[in-house]
C-alpha cells in the first residue's frame, strides 16, 4: 500500500514540475511576441515569402476576387448561350436552304434559265451602280465597353455603311450586338450587313 501511495505522489510531483516548466516557457514566448514591433513582424513574414494585407486591403481584394468570379460565370453562360443560338440559327438556315433546293429541283429547266437571266441582270445593274474602284476598306477596332451604336456610327463615318441606325437595328434584331467581340477587323463598303455582322461577332 505504501508503495502505491509513494508512486502516486511521485507521479503528481513530476507532472507538477512539467506543467510549471511548460507554463513558464509559454508565458515567456507570449511576452516576447508582444514586445516585437508590427513592422518587424511584417518584414519577417514577407522575407519568408508571404504577403501581408491589412483589413481594408483584404476586404477590397476579396470583393475584387468575387466580382471577377461572377464576371467569369456570366461570360461562360453568355458564350454557351451564344453558341446555342448560333447553332440553332445555322440549323434553321440549313433547313431553309434545303427546302429551297428541293423546291428549285421540282421546277423545270426553263424556269431555271429565266431565273439565272434575271439574276445576271441584277448583278450587272449593281456592278454599274457601284464601280469596284469606289470600294472603301477600313480596319475596324472594337475596344472593351464599345456599344453596337458606337460601332455603327464609326462605320458610317468611314463610309462603310450608308445608315448607322439601320445597321444598329440589324445587329439588335439578329442578336449580333450580344456577341460583338473585341479586336481589329477588316471591313469594306461592298460588304453586306450580314457579312460585316458575321465578321465582328463570335
Amino acid at each position: 500500500m505504501k508503495h502505491t501511495v509513494r508512486a502516486f505522489s511521485i507521479g503528481l510531483l513530476t507532472s507538477a514540475v512539467i506543467l510549471f516548466i511548460i507554463f513558464y516557457f509559454v508565458e515567456d514566448s507570449a511576452k516576447s511576441v508582444e514586445n516585437i514591433d508590427i513592422e518587424e513582424m511584417i518584414e519577417y513574414v514577407e522575407n519568408e515569402g508571404y504577403a501581408v494585407l491589412d483589413q481594408q486591403e483584404y476586404i477590397s481584394y476579396s470583393v475584387q476576387k468575387k466580382q471577377a468570379a461572377e464576371n467569369a460565370e456570366t461570360e461562360e453562360s453568355d458564350s454557351t448561350a451564344g453558341t446555342k443560338d448560333k447553332s440553332s440559327k445555322v440549323t434553321k438556315a440549313k433547313s431553309k436552304e434545303q427546302s429551297k433546293k428541293e423546291s428549285s429541283d421540282e421546277t423545270n429547266e426553263s424556269s431555271k434559265e429565266t431565273n439565272e437571266e434575271i439574276k445576271k441582270e441584277e448583278i450587272e445593274k449593281e456592278a454599274e451602280e457601284e464601280p469596284e474602284n469606289n470600294v472603301v476598306h477600313y480596319s475596324l477596332t472594337i475596344s472593351p465597353g464599345m456599344a453596337s451604336s458606337d460601332i455603327s456610327a464609326l462605320l458610317a463615318e468611314q463610309n462603310i455603311i450608308d445608315n448607322a441606325s439601320e445597321f444598329n437595328r440589324y445587329l439588335d434584331e439578329h442578336e449580333y450586338s450580344l456577341y460583338v467581340q473585341i479586336g481589329t477587323f477588316e471591313v469594306s463598303s461592298d460588304m453586306s450587313f450580314y457579312e460585316i455582322a458575321e465578321r465582328i461577332a463570335r
